[in-house]
């Protein structure tokens, strides 16, 4: 229940710790469900009762099944959606950078630079920050840097207007970038679902004790199967419910190419 409250925790440890932990939680789980219900009813019992029980437990599986399955999509969605953003953020800073080499300095110089510390900040400062589960908002004010220079330029010819006009969108759709990121940061699933998750999980698992099957063997494996199934699903949607956090987070990949790309450009131009 501390995890259902407060599933961020998970993210302190690797991922393969935590799943061998809810695999193992589950099996046991599965096999505790199955030999309490063999201590409190008998299996003539239960056998007598298979065909109502086998009714709702299809009923109880679906619904989880179908849930657990949602929720996996939403999560690899938004994992999807987190990461095209960061790619295009990192487009649209070498979009600016590409239509700034065209003004004269101080100016090209002075967005130059700024770009070159949005950049550093958003790998050095706001990633980290975002694996942590924080949201640091440090790159505004190089973006707004930006913005004043870009507002001030007087175009004098119409190429210059049209490369300004460039620049301006330019900056526009870096701005949307960003924010479509920071978004994609602060999203995540909230604890009700984790609960309703774990919940309809054990009621699966422990439902599907009251079927009778005569080899306590043969009801133990598929008992365990099922659950493991059950969390290997959880597994995956911890693993893409938060996308900058995590084993499997979206890296700073295409922030570090747009850096070596302006330097790479800066140390020719010198």
């Amino acid at each position: 229940m501390p995890f259902a409250m407060q599933p961020g925790m998970v993210y302190q440890y690797p991922l393969w710790g935590v799943g061998l932990l809810l695999v193992g939680l589950a099996a046991l789980g599965a096999m505790s469900f199955e030999l309490a219900a063999r201590q409190f009813l008998s299996v003539e019992l239960r056998r007598r009762h298979n065909d109502a029980a086998a009714a709702i437990f299809s009923v109880i599986g679906v619904t989880f099944a179908v849930l657990l399955a949602f929720v996996a999509m939403l999560a690899w969605e938004g994992f999807n959606k987190a990461k095209d953003a960061s790619y295009a953020e990192a487009a649209s800073v070498i979009d600016v950078y590409n239509v700034s080499v065209g003004f004269a300095d101080p100016e090209m110089s002075s967005m130059r630079d700024d770009l070159s510390g949005y950049v550093e900040t958003v790998i050095r400062v706001e990633w980290p920050a975002q694996a942590e589960g924080r949201t640091v908002d440090r790159g505004t004010a190089y973006l707004e840097k930006l913005n004043r220079i870009a507002i001030g330029l007087k175009p004098s010819s119409l190429a210059d207007g049209n490369l300004h006009a460039q620049l301006l969108q330019s900056l526009s759709r870096l701005w949307d970038a960003r924010q479509r990121r920071l978004l994609a940061a602060e999203t995540t699933i909230p604890a009700v679902v984790w609960v309703v998750m774990l919940v309809g999980g054990g009621l699966t698992i422990a439902f599907g004790s009251f079927l009778g099957v005569p080899s306590l063997g043969m009801h133990l494996a598929m008992s365990v199967a099922l659950a493991v199934s059950g969390a290997l699903v959880l597994i995956l949607i911890i693993a893409l419910s938060n996308p900058f956090r995590g084993d499997f987070r979206v890296s700073t990949q295409p922030f570090d190419q747009a850096l070596a790309q302006i330097q790479a450009s800066t140390v020719k131009d010198r």
